[in-house]
């Protein structure tokens, strides 16, 4: 849900995921933390469409470094200088920690990564260069931005990356689950890999899959817990060191809903965005972060606002849901990330934990990755609204009010339908819509987080002059998505949402200009639209149909001729960055 959650954490560039989610400015913060770093120089290669080859087509070799080159490189680090010396030895052992993850998620995103990318480092051709380089940013041999194009490998990219045999289906799966219900626990569990053992499925522990990198992190987790001041941090470190070892997140969980530290970690497994077969598997990430105590302060009045936010969704009061309501709103300055964190497009803010146990009792938090959000706010978003918008309206991009966005997306994550009922019994949601879950509560997190920033808008929390910012900024903000592809669960969720206010009157395009006009009557247009998206998903999620989920994504979830019109004419902006961590030991030149 990010980036993470996006994560991502997410379409807009989220305050600061999704989880999903991307970017922005923040607020002025009391003490001021070193500016990204200068970006090398960079001429990015025009964003392409889908190529009319097929998903399943290579990639040119010849097409690779231009490839590369739309990732520009982006300095990331925060002034450490005033952190007492034991929590910057602390700081040490958590990007220490985070280190493990990497060869941990290679594994998990496809199993043959490891062996793939030895072969790929002894060519030293200019091609051979590229194509290890990309491998890199993508974490493995398909393009993520590009359907799944393999562009180093001659296989198709499989659906259930590594967490399953590559050739079992879905419907296979499903079938071993309903004729073996003793067993279904342990196969749909997050945290575990299924494999065959003869004509078996049979599910196995992440703690014992993944050992040989889960134990040297939770002992650099202890060792971080043994040099830390804060009673928090040493708390959560030890006790997620003990759920690597146990496969049981709960407590840890709860423990980092508590943490409040100026050296902080989010680590572990937790968005299933890799599992394209079932949406049930968890991959492993983490941040290591340095918080903003007073920026975040500044932030936290939203907190005790979430039920209101709740009654007043456009929904029937039978689907609304009761969370716990702690959500604390961290604004953070990223130093260093691993694992599903950095994957080709990299989170601006993410909303954890996804356990909906912990949700209901402890709300969920909301962290701004504020470094990450400026520099892409700057190099990305503000170029793309001003090629993208109706010349008229490009004066509205307000980085406030994007940021705000990209806040009120990570806090609308919390909102809305979390269980259905399913052959009688009550499920999570997730668990219901299966693989559509991700792209359609992206798409919910991007709308109702703008629906939200107008009803803080109504309540005075934010000025009126902020309503046509809002609209525009978010509206621009979604094209930054569509560019991760339509094969990723932001991208989807931004085409999703850009079809669905074309054809309800919140946009129009102008084919003469190749520009979009958004509709800014009060009451109308992109407003109503709007109010009009958030329902219908609701409704959707409510319902748990797979089926219809499915069908939904399908007619407004593609990459549409107005779309792919203005995203070739997005030449020299590049898709996303590639983060260079200073602390970490990185050097700018990689």
């Amino acid at each position: 849900m990010f980036r993470r959650l996006v994560h991502l954490a997410t379409g807009l560039a989220l305050v600061a995921g999704a989880s999903a989610c991307d970017e922005l400015p923040r607020p002025q913060a009391s003490k001021r933390v070193a500016a990204p770093g200068a970006e090398p120089a960079a001429t990015p290669a025009p964003v392409r469409p889908a190529a009319p080859a097929g998903p399943n087509t290579p990639i040119p070799a010849g097409e690779l470094p231009d490839r590369v080159e739309q990732f520009a490189p982006a300095v990331l680090t925060a002034d450490i200088t005033g952190l007492p010396a034991g929590e910057q030895q602390a700081l040490r052992k958590l990007i220490e920690a985070a280190r493990q993850l990497d060869p941990l998620f290679d594994r998990q995103a496809y199993a043959g990564n490891p062996a793939l990318q030895k072969t790929l480092r002894a060519d030293k051709s200019r091609e051979g260069l590229a194509r290890a380089r990309y491998f890199s940013i993508m974490r493995g041999p398909w393009d993520r931005q590009d359907h799944h194009r393999p562009f180093a490998t001659d296989k198709p990219h499989p659906k259930g990356a590594g967490f399953y045999p590559e050739d079992l289906s879905a419907a296979d799966f499903e079938a071993w689950v309903a004729t073996h219900p003793e067993d279904a626990e342990a196969l749909r569990s997050l945290y575990t890999v299924v494999s065959r053992a003869g004509d078996q499925l049979v599910a196995t522990p992440y703690s014992q899959v993944y050992a040989k990198w889960l134990e040297p992190a939770a002992a650099a987790l202890e060792e971080a817990a043994g040099l830390t001041a804060n009673k928090s941090l040493k708390k959560f470190l030890r006790s997620r060191a003990q759920a690597f070892r146990s496969d049981d997140y709960y407590v840890s969980d709860k423990d980092w809903m508590d943490l409040d530290s100026q050296v902080e970690i989010t680590i572990g497994p937790y968005e299933t965005y890799e599992d394209k077969l079932l949406g049930l598997k968890a991959a492993f990430e983490a941040f290591v972060t340095v918080s903003d105590a007073k920026a975040s302060a500044d932030l936290m009045r939203f907190k005790a606002k979430l039920p209101a936010m709740e009654q007043h969704l456009p929904i029937p009061d039978a689907i609304k849901t009761v969370r716990g309501s702690e959500s604390p709103i961290r604004v953070v300055d990223l130093v260093y990330s691993s694992g599903d964190a950095r994957k080709s497009v990299q989170t601006i803010a993410f909303n954890l934990p996804n356990d909906e146990r912990v949700r209901k009792e402890k709300g969920a938090k909301k962290v701004l990755l504020r470094n990450l959000i400026q520099t892409k706010f700057e190099k990305i978003m503000r170029p793309i609204g001003e090629r993208v918008l109706d010349p008229s309206q490009v004066s509205q991009l307000s980085s406030d009010a994007f940021f705000q966005e990209v806040l009120f997306h990570e806090l609308s994550h919390s909102l809305g339908p979390a269980f259905t009922t399913k052959d009688g019994e009550k499920v999570e949601v997730r668990v219901a819509l299966g693989a559509s879950y991700s792209p359609l509560e992206e798409a919910k997190a991007d709308v109702m987080g703008a629906y939200n920033v107008l009803y803080m808008i109504e309540q005075g929390e934010f000025p009126k002059e902020m309503r046509e910012q809002l609209l525009v900024s978010y509206f621009a903000g979604l094209f930054r998505s569509v560019r991760f592809g339509v094969a990723e669960a932001h991208g989807k969720g931004a085409a999703l949402q850009i079809n669905y206010f074309l054809r309800n009157g919140g946009a129009k395009f102008d084919p003469e200009l190749s520009r979009f006009h958004v509709a800014l009557e009060e009451g109308a247009g992109l407003e109503a639209a709007i109010t009009k998206l958030v329902r219908e998903l609701c409704v959707l999620q409510s319902k748990g149909d797979a089926g219809r989920a499915k069908s939904f994504l399908g007619e407004h979830g593609l990459m549409s001729p107005p779309m792919e019109r203005v995203l070739t004419g997005l030449d020299g902006i590049p898709v996303d960055i590639r983060p260079i961590y200073p602390l970490a030991g990185e050097a700018a030149a990689q």
